[in-house]
Parts: C-alpha cells; sequence; structure tokens
C-alpha cells in the first residue's frame, strides 16, 4: 500500500489536503503531523513514499525533512504545497515531482496525485508479482495470474500483444517494454516485437534474411534479430 505523509501546520489547510486525498482512489494510507521533527520521525517509521510538505513550518522546514527523506529513499516523490514561491530555486535540492503554490489548485492537485499513487503503486505490485513469478493477463472479464515459467514467448503484433504458452496464447494492449520490467532473468529481449523465455529455446536458426527461434514442446516460432544473432554467435564463438 503506498503511504502518504502530509506535514502541514496550517489546521485548516491539513484539513483541506485531507479532503482532497479523500478523492484520490489510491490514497489509502495518509499519515498528517503539524513539524517537521514529527515529519522525520514518520519517515523513518513509516518510510512513506510520498510526501505532501509545507516549507515554512516550526524548528526543521519542508526543504530539510525531503533531504532526509530523499538521504533514505532515492525515488520518494516529494511535492511541496507552499504560499511562497521564493523557495522554487532551494527545492530544486531534492528534485521534487511538483511545486504547488497555496491558495492550493485543486485540479492540479487531483491530477499530480493520482499520476504518482498510481505510479507508486504499480511499482510495488511489479516487484511483488516479478517475486512471485507471476504475470497478470486479462482473460474475459477475469484478471488471469500466469507463471511465468509457463510462457514460452510474448510477441507484440500490430496493436496488441500475445503471450505464449503452451496450453495457449493470452492477448493484451501492454507494450513489451512495460512487460519486460515484471519478467525474470530468464526473459531475453530478442527482437524489438520478441521477448523469450531462454529456459525453453531448442534452437536458433538463421533462414537468409531472417532468424528463426524454435522451442521444446511448442510449435509457434519466435524472431531474433540480425545484430542479436550476431552477437550470440560471436559471444558463444560459434
Amino acid at each position: 500500500m503506498t503511504g502518504i505523509l502530509v506535514c502541514e501546520d496550517e489546521k485548516n489547510t491539513l484539513e483541506l489536503i485531507c479532503n482532497l486525498l479523500k478523492e484520490i482512489p489510491l490514497a489509502e494510507e495518509v499519515y498528517t503531523v503539524l513539524t517537521g521533527e514529527e515529519a522525520k520521525d514518520i519517515i523513518r517509521k513509516e518510510s512513506p513514499q510520498i510526501l505532501l510538505l509545507d516549507i515554512e513550518l516550526p524548528g526543521i522546514n519542508g526543504i530539510d525533512v525531503a533531504k532526509t527523506a530523499v538521504s533514505l529513499n532515492p525515488d520518494v516523490f516529494v511535492i511541496f504545497i507552499t504560499g511562497y514561491s521564493s523557495y522554487a530555486t532551494e527545492s530544486f535540492e531534492v528534485h521534487p515531482y511538483d511545486y504547488i503554490l497555496k491558495p492550493i489548485d485543486f485540479e492540479r492537485f487531483r491530477e499530480t496525485l493520482n499520476f504518482v499513487t498510481t505510479k507508486c503503486e504499480s511499482d510495488i505490485l511489479n516487484r511483488k508479482l516479478k517475486a512471485a513469478g507471476k504475470l497478470p493477463v486479462r482473460d474475459g472479464n477475469s484478471i488471469l495470474f500466469l507463471n511465468l515459467e509457463d510462457v514460452v514467448f510474448i510477441e507484440r503484433a500490430g496493436d496488441k500483444t500475445k503471450i505464449h504458452t503452451r496450453k495457449k496464447i493470452y492477448e493484451c494492449f501492454e507494450y513489451l517494454k512495460t512487460i519486460e520490467e515484471s519478467l525474470k532473468g530468464n526473459f531475453y529481449r530478442a527482437h524489438k516485437s520478441y521477448i523469450v523465455n531462454i529456459e525453453m529455446i531448442e534452437k536458433i536458426e538463421s533462414l537468409r534474411d531472417t532468424y528463426e527461434v524454435s522451442f521444446h514442446d511448442y510449435s509457434e516460432k519466435a524472431y531474433i534479430s540480425k545484430g542479436k544473432y550476431q552477437f550470440l554467435r560471436e559471444k558463444f564463438n560459434i
């Protein structure tokens, strides 16, 4: 679950931000604090992935809070919500995702939070799917979780992606680059349109201008690019 920390010393503004967060579908775990010191404690204990920080705070300011967070997790999303544009240059030290001025533009807030919460939740899910060896695909009105060990190869065909298993070919609209990020190390991008499961390859054959990949106990073929084929020949002195 994506954690969001809100640090704002003005109670009315804090309440407003919390109400806006209720409109964000993936904003389910929200921590609220009034001071920079409290924010640092939450960051160390809970490791929230998204920070909504005022800058002018009692004691430790929001930029220093962000520096602590970034030192612990360089991928944290920092979003400053402040009434002062003069801090914009200084805030660049922590590479904030956004710098929202008060009074808060509600539409900009929603757009920013919808994006970062979706990105964080996607990253969390992809890590867990990869660790579990699962690949989710749509099957009618259901989401089917394929075992990666059952996938022979994946190809991009027109505007669809086809996932080949020995039992069935599944179709989805995800790009290969997106799927590739969820795959384990035994998958190899053999061609701009093909990802192959190395454990299932039987042979790679040169057929004049094409380079064909055959698999154990599976009749469908994949293809490898000329450059990758030549690389493999040189790699293995073939």
